[in-house]
């Protein structure tokens, strides 16, 4: 039996090999990821062909905002979809490779964008838009004029605005009403750049290419609240370079109620590998994949080039991608990732889905309809003309992937790929059959000696628990809880190691994250306060045990005991 799983194993790898040598490791590695051809839905096309857009979900339609048109000539036009047709607006301003935000009132900020057309200069104009009236009124001047940047909401009302092209960048803040203020200088000029709440009131900024477009060599985490920092997954991985405007929140993964701010975005090495990565706080981590994340698709190389689209409610993200496999077509790829393992730590499924080639189709601006499929806007063409912004087009994609109905090949898994991987589970427990006899009784043996001596502690968990008296030390003895700006860095920088390590080792000796361990000791501090001071205001009770402002304190109190302050003080004795 012994011979004959010997000679075996031997044809089996020799089969491997000859697979190898016939169709690349590249591609071997590629096989693994199931590949599914799709069929979209042809929607209305455009009244206006247009990329440099904007499309967003605004109370319950999908509307298209801005870009410019044909000869590459900026629009002051919009469109929303209602009863099987596009219905165009006249807008204030044009805002082509602006920024659109959807505030929590309802509606949507629009701000900046080239100037003129051509792509050239940038612009201060700002207006809103009333989804329920279909109206735009033009309002405000951003403090610094920009293009191609991003906009993020903070708990107050207040939104973050960064990011530029060609043109100096900075922090600035609008406050709700009308004004824009500069808050502070950034440690590198960034396009298209991420910006991620990691609390009520606060906001770390990051990209991968600089206001010219050019990839950054060094990735510099700015703060709105704190210094700048760098992070050692970016010493390997760099920020994708995305070809469209960005919202962040479509790339949300977390609980804001609980504290918890996680976001997805996608990765590339030197070697051009994408991968997935988590920021959680400001904790940045590597997601794994139960296969590598295909970069070519029949020979083609794949030019992935948005932001990670998230279905919160199937706890599924989208990454988008095209082909250069003609001058005028282009397979359209969707990298679909099932992130749902990834919230316990476990390798997550990914699937690329592609279609036909499709006739002039390059960075069409994409959405998560509220039914979870996948729409697709404009874009721009692959005419002669190597500037493609020159033809915008007005095509419409709907991606059936909400339903079970949506059009979808077989998987695509080719017979030597099939057999390839057949081998290889075969081998694997060939081996594992003969290493587990030959284990077996020692592992008795082992066992039984085990049973007879003390278990010695595990050094680890050991190390968490010193790490963890000193955490205590810093944070309840010294009462730095207190301080509204205090972060996992700062508590890390003091006791001289990696903040991961802080991170880690809260989560696993007090089961929940550093910002939720520091909120538990000020919301207790907050009773004691309303115990012995019945007179004290509560925002102020909640500024002096470490909130920052009184939003963040009523709902992280709410959370916690399931009361108001209010309601909570009338129970005191």
């Amino acid at each position: 039996m012994k011979r004959i799983a010997i000679i075996a194993l031997v044809y089996l790898f020799a089969q491997l090999n000859i697979l190898a040598q016939k169709m690349g490791t590249d591609s071997l590695q590629q096989a693994v990821c199931p590949v599914v051809k799709i069929q979209p839905e042809h929607l209305p096309r455009l009244n206006t062909p247009r990329s440099g857009h904007h499309t967003l979900c605004v109370n319950g339609e999908i509307t298209v905002f801005g870009g410019h048109t044909s000869g590459f000539v900026p629009t002051p036009t919009a469109e929303y979809y209602k009863d099987g047709s596009w219905h165009q607006m006249d807008m204030v301003y044009t805002h082509d490779a602006g920024s659109a935000l959807i505030l929590k009132s309802g509606k949507v900020l629009l701000s900046g964008g080239f100037e003129r057309g051509l792509g050239i200069g940038q612009s201060h104009e700002v207006e809103m838009y009333d989804p329920k009236t279909h109206t735009f009124d033009g309002f405000g001047c951003l403090d610094t004029k920009r293009a191609s940047h991003t906009q993020m909401e903070l708990d107050s009302g207040r939104v973050v605005i960064t990011g530029n092209w060609y043109h100096e960048d900075a922090i600035e803040m609008y406050d709700g009403n009308i004004t824009f203020t500069n808050v502070k200088k950034t440690s590198q000029n960034r396009a298209l750049t991420n910006v991620f709440r990691v609390a009520p009131d606060d906001v770390i900024i990051f990209g991968g290419q600089d206001y010219k477009g050019n990839d950054l060599d060094t990735i510099i985490v700015d703060r709105l609240k704190g210094e700048p920092f760098t992070d050692p997954l970016f010493e390997t991985w760099k920020p994708l370079h995305l070809h469209i405007s960005i919202h962040n929140d479509d790339s949300f993964i977390g609980d804001e109620t609980k504290g918890i701010y996680s976001y997805l975005f996608p990765v590339k090495n030197k070697e051009g590998q994408l991968a997935i990565a988590k920021a959680d706080g400001t904790n940045f981590s590597l997601v794994s994949t139960i296969c590598p994340i295909p970069t070519k698709f029949q020979e083609n190389p794949i030019i992935y080039y948005s932001q990670i689209l998230v279905d919160r409610k199937a706890q599924k993200g989208y990454i988008m991608g095209y082909d250069s496999i003609h001058q005028t077509s282009s397979h359209i790829y969707i990298l679909c990732i099932d992130y749902s393992p990834a919230l316990k730590g476990a390798p997550c499924p990914v699937t690329l889905y592609y279609t036909d080639p499709i006739p002039d189709f390059v960075d069409a601006s994409p959405l998560i309809t509220p039914k979870g499929n996948l729409l697709l806007t404009g874009g721009t063409g692959k005419k002669e003309n190597p500037s493609h912004n020159f033809y915008p087009l007005d095509n419409v994609f709907l991606f059936h992937f909400g339903s079970d109905e949506f059009v979808a090949s077989s998987l695509l898994m080719p017979t030597p790929w099939l057999l390839g991987t057949l081998l290889l589970i075969t081998a694997a427990i060939i081996c594992f059959y003969f290493y587990y006899r030959r284990q077996s009784k020692q592992k008795q043996t082992d066992a039984e000696n085990e049973a007879k001596s003390p278990k010695a502690s595990d050094p680890k968990e050991s190390g968490n628990a010193e790490l963890m008296q000193r955490i205590h030390h810093l944070v309840v003895e010294e009462k730095q809880f207190l301080n509204s700006d205090l972060t996992v860095s700062d508590i890390a920088k003091q006791l001289g190691t990696h903040r991961n390590n802080i991170s880690s080792c809260v989560n696993l000796i007090k089961g929940c994250n550093f910002t939720q361990l520091v909120n538990g000791y000020r919301i207790e501090y907050a009773k004691q306060l309303m115990r012995q001071h019945p007179d004290m205001k509560l925002n102020t009770v909640g500024l002096e045990s470490g909130f920052a402002n009184e939003t963040s304190f009523y709902r992280t109190f709410k959370m916690i005991t399931g009361k108001t302050p209010s309601e909570w003080k009338t129970t005191i004795d």
